[in-house]
């Protein structure tokens, strides 16, 4: 089960802030529905990428993908 706390951040096994996401995360991240984080991927919009049947996404392409929309 996913933590949808929208303060939560994932963190690896040594309690580290984690370089990579997964759909849920992104939409707790970003305040966004589940569908509309996996839209965004498919799309292109936001850079991920598949492991087996699994999405990815790095911190870095949601932190550009928010620049970018911000204009900042």
């Amino acid at each position: 089960m996913y933590n949808t706390n929208p303060f939560y951040v994932a963190q690896n096994m040594n309690n580290e802030e984690s370089a990579l996401m997964t759909p849920p995360e992104l939409a707790v991240y970003l305040g966004i529905g589940k569908n509309r984080a996996y839209d965004l991927l498919k799309q292109g919009t936001i850079k991920g990428f598949r492991i087996g049947s699994t999405w990815k996404v790095s911190r870095e392409a949601v932190d550009q993908y928010i620049r970018e929309q911000s204009g900042m």
